[in-house]
């Protein structure tokens, strides 16, 4: 910890680590990567695709409702070539309850995919005076 600021691991221990990784086939599409929970904000603080079969096609690591954008690997990025994207220890956050998206313009892309971050509890959580529920504000 440098000057009191946390460090990426001391985040994805204090919230929840929602860290991981795909092997990416020719023919996968579409896939969420993180799934949405109520009231809760993923941050993502690196994502990592090494390619190991290179295709005219694009993909794109996003909200998945919302569709906010966080990094897009171009069509044809080339046979084993390795695409970081680093947001920083605090990392980017997506939409507010929102699931974290693999997005691909067509199949044929293959490789590796890794990404790290945590989810934390960014919505106003409170039970109703009947005690029938809960809702996120």
């Amino acid at each position: 910890m440098a000057n009191g600021a946390p460090t990426t691991d001391m985040l994805r221990s204090i919230y929840q680590n929602i860290s991981g990784s795909l092997v990416v086939a020719a023919a996968t599409g579409d896939t969420d990567l993180v799934a949405a929970k109520t009231g809760y904000t993923i941050y993502i603080q690196k994502i990592i695709f090494n390619v190991t079969t290179d295709a005219a096609q694009s993909m794109t690591f996003q909200s998945k409702t919302s569709a906010l954008e966080l990094a897009t690997i171009p069509a044809s990025p080339g046979d084993n070539t390795e695409h970081v994207f680093d947001f920083g220890t605090e990392g980017m956050p997506l939409t507010e309850s929102e699931a974290f998206q693999m997005n691909v313009s067509a199949a044929g892309l293959a490789g590796v995919l890794m990404w790290e971050g945590y989810r934390k509890q960014t919505g106003i959580e409170y039970i109703s005076a009947t005690g029938t529920g809960q809702t996120f504000i």
